[in-house]
């Protein structure tokens, strides 16, 4: 029996991969989600991001992926209420701990900054219902602005990786900060937009035939944005990095000249 792989998609990596298409029905993330063996989960919060921003359907799309069990959704509840089966009435402690392992892993002291009402509970004397309460309030006084949806699927990266006992994917930001978030977590591989279309092709025989539309209207997306060239280790070390055209990491992707690093970059082989 081949081993089961499971994964986290965020914000921007489906935002991204619902406005790179081949046409309207036909757009890189459909093809993610039905990848062989593999078990998908977000967070609550990212289909509350995608609903605030709206962006090409994309909180359709995923709505639609929870109700017809592609994508396993887990809000702050479900998680507390999963944590109660293992440790009792030591679950608020026990999400408040990966909370702030979350926050440490964006910066040092933002969880106290961030979540002070959270961070200065007595744990042994909270019940699971009133500390849901006062983490909704300090979720609901952060506003729209911030990485609320980075920081809870960091949680829940966390809870898989405890109930799971498994390697955990996370289709993820394109942004290094983030990614390196995520790795310093542990027992993560970080899959940016780039990188799914090497491991597409090596894991479902998506070739560069197939993925040509994809790859043009990602890269007329990349132009939009004034980038015209991707970072790509050449060598040994994360610091021996070249700037290479965008175009031409597609050609180098498909002729077997690249492989997949643990945070999301390619490196030449």
């Amino acid at each position: 029996m081949r081993e089961k792989k499971y994964a986290l998609l965020d914000t921007d990596f489906i935002s991204k991969t619902h406005l790179i298409r081949k046409d309207e029905d036909n757009k890189p993330i459909e093809r993610i989600v039905q990848l062989p063996d593999y078990e998908f989960y977000c967070h609550e919060q990212i289909r509350t991001e995608l609903l605030r921003h709206n962006i090409a359907g994309s909180p359709e799309w995923l709505t639609e992926q929870i109700a017809n069990g592609q994508v396993s959704c887990y809000d702050d509840k479900c998680i507390l209420d999963e944590l109660a089966g293992i440790y009792g009435d030591s679950a608020p402690a026990i999400y408040a701990q990966m909370l702030k392992t979350a926050c440490e892993a964006y910066r040092t002291g933002y969880f106290a900054e961030q979540f002070p009402r959270i961070a200065g509970l007595d744990y042994t004397a909270i019940d699971k219902d009133s500390f849901l309460e006062v983490l909704d309030q300090e979720c609901t006084a952060w506003g729209a602005d911030h990485n609320l949806g980075e920081l809870k699927s960091y949680v829940l990266l966390q809870f898989l990786n405890l109930t799971l006992g498994q390697q955990i994917y996370v289709f993820c930001s394109d942004d290094r900060n983030a990614r390196n978030g995520i790795v310093s977590i542990g027992g993560a591989r970080c899959i940016s937009v780039l990188s799914s279309f090497l491991r597409l092709k090596i894991e479902s025989g998506f070739e560069k035939e197939d993925a040509e539309p994809y790859i043009q209207s990602y890269l007329e997306f990349l132009e939009s944005s004034k980038q015209t060239m991707f970072r790509i280790q050449n060598g040994p070390r994360a610091s021996q990095i070249v700037k290479a055209p965008c175009n031409q990491v597609f050609e180098d992707l498909y002729s077997g000249k690249l492989a997949e690093l643990k945070k999301g970059n390619l490196k030449y082989i």
